[in-house]
């Protein structure tokens, strides 16, 4: 055998051993009550400003009928001193999670689209730089600053992992 034949086995053996010993990926799961999630997310965002909205900003303001989600939850900011934002919706199954990105998508795009100028003018960046996650049949959606962000989808993800 040449070197280069022992140097290619040894490569080789060495990726095997590493793909078998951390291989292992995090199970998805879709068992997990949007509530349950939504709390674990508010929770690593500290204060209690941030509430759940009632059933009747849905249809309002946000333009959604709960009907069409296995769940929902969405906190704003209660005291009205930034645009602290986030929602996570439950997809019935996975053939429509699609469907509940793109109203989250609208969503998002009607705020940025009915948003007044003068209105909080440095908290505009949160709602511009707004992010979209999805994990298994649950959507989130973001209306933070970058470290709200990273945070509350981390918890979000660690929420739906086995």
């Amino acid at each position: 055998m040449t070197k280069k034949h022992i140097l290619l086995i040894t490569v080789i053996l060495a990726l095997s051993l590493l793909t078998a010993c951390g291989g292992k990926t995090a199970e998805i799961r879709n068992d997990v009550a949007v509530s349950d999630i939504s709390t674990a997310v508010a929770s690593v965002l500290g204060g209690d400003t941030l509430v759940s909205v009632p059933d009747t900003f849905y249809s309002g303001s946000m333009k959604m009928d709960i009907s069409e989600f296995d769940g929902c939850d969405v906190k704003i900011n209660s005291k009205g001193i930034n645009i602290d934002e986030f929602g996570i919706l439950k997809a019935k199954d996975s053939s429509q999670v699609s469907a509940v990105e793109k109203t989250v998508k609208d969503y998002l795009q009607m705020r940025i689209d009915t948003w007044m100028v003068e209105y909080m003018p440095e908290e505009r960046p949160k709602l511009d730089n707004a992010e979209i996650k999805t994990v298994g049949n649950y959507v989130m959606y973001a209306i933070l600053s970058d470290d709200g962000k990273k945070a509350a989808f981390d918890a979000f993800e660690k929420s739906l992992t086995a």
